[in-house]
């Protein structure tokens, strides 16, 4: 496992994942995929917490770089994904969440205004019970674009935000997501995407888990960690024989026979369920099986995101490359000690 950990670092640092200023979504052999602000971010967090470990100055000077292009690209505090140029509320959160990470170790006031300055953005989307997704919905929205269970992770730079800044009316707005998401978690454990759908995707089901369990480690309301419990005990259910998870499931299927017909296998939540079983202390067969599987889809040190080859969307060709997000989660998963919950502080 260290060598893997090792191999992936340096991926982190040294592949063509990297531009010299930003992370891509992705690369193949024909190219890379465009910058993506929301990645960047989560690199930032990612290479805070590998120097934490390491005292290796290579990834703090990586994460000041990744801040300087953020800050760089930002629109009055508010992050655009460059496939749409939309501004979104989840990567800003993201962002934000990256900013007190990297304030935590270097204590530069400058990180503290540009979250201040992303909070004040987020906040032009909050409706008293939500925020909008995005800072204006296109005609043919898509999941991401309008209120779905992916916004409960706004809660943790939320909650980063009260204690860093001292507002409290930060924890308060975390404390309504949460309430408000609550209503997308069915009796099985699972989270639906949102209101209008009855599908599960693991992906943001797992982006609402970790919501709960990082507002359990922030505040140790029981009612927070049963929720994590219950979501965790779902994904162990329903994880297939070698390790992995299909992208979507329907609830009104039995698990059996509930995904979608392409039954596309994906990385992402694969990486995101190991990293809910570490820190809550289960499943340690069921994490051993995702490892399994997470390294055979390993490519020059990279995680590709689909494992179905057939996946025809044009719209996320990209994704047939090797991606930078699965591989991160993979990584900080790798390194996480099992049953520290006190580590959910290094969710991102």
């Amino acid at each position: 496992m260290s060598s893997t950990i090792e191999k992936i670092s340096e991926w982190v640092l040294n592949s063509r994942i990297w531009t010299g200023e930003a992370y891509v979504a992705s690369y193949s052999s024909t190219g890379r995929a465009f910058i993506y602000p929301e990645i960047t971010a989560y690199a930032i967090s990612l290479c805070c917490i590998l120097y934490d470990e390491r005292k290796d100055k290579r990834f703090l000077d990586r994460a000041e770089a990744c801040a300087r292009h953020m800050i760089g690209i930002s629109k009055d505090g508010g992050f655009p994904c460059f496939s749409d140029n939309l501004l979104y509320a989840f990567d800003t959160g993201i962002f934000i969440s990256s900013m007190f990470d990297l304030y935590d170790l270097v204590k530069k006031d400058e990180y503290l205004h540009q979250a201040k300055k992303s909070l004040r953005w987020l906040y032009s989307l909050w409706d008293g019970r939500d925020f909008d997704a995005v800072d204006k919905i296109p005609e043919k929205p898509e999941w991401w674009h309008v209120q779905s269970v992916h916004l409960a992770k706004l809660a943790i730079p939320l909650l980063k935000a009260s204690k860093y800044l001292g507002e409290q009316e930060h924890e308060v707005t975390a404390f309504k997501v949460l309430e408000n998401f609550r209503r997308l978690h069915m009796t099985n454990g699972a989270f639906r995407i949102n209101e209008k759908s009855n599908i599960v995707m693991i992906h943001p089901h797992c982006y609402a888990t970790e919501a709960y369990l990082y507002a359990y480690c922030f505040t140790k309301k029981k009612e927070f960690i049963e929720i994590a419990r219950k979501s965790s005990n779902w994904l162990r259910k329903i994880q297939n024989v070698d390790g992995s998870f299909y992208q979507i499931y329907d609830l009104g299927k039995p698990i059996s026979n509930s995904c979608k017909k392409e039954r596309i296998k994906t990385s992402d939540a694969v990486a995101q369920s190991t990293r809910i079983w570490k820190l809550l202390g289960v499943n340690h067969e069921g994490i051993e099986k995702a490892y399994q599987y997470l390294n055979g889809e390993l490519r020059e040190n990279g995680l590709r995101l689909f494992k179905n080859t057939s996946f025809k969307s044009k719209l996320f060709s990209w994704r047939r490359g090797i991606c930078s997000w699965p591989t991160f989660f993979y990584l900080h998963s790798l390194i996480l000690p099992f049953g520290r919950m006190e580590n959910c502080k290094n969710l991102f």
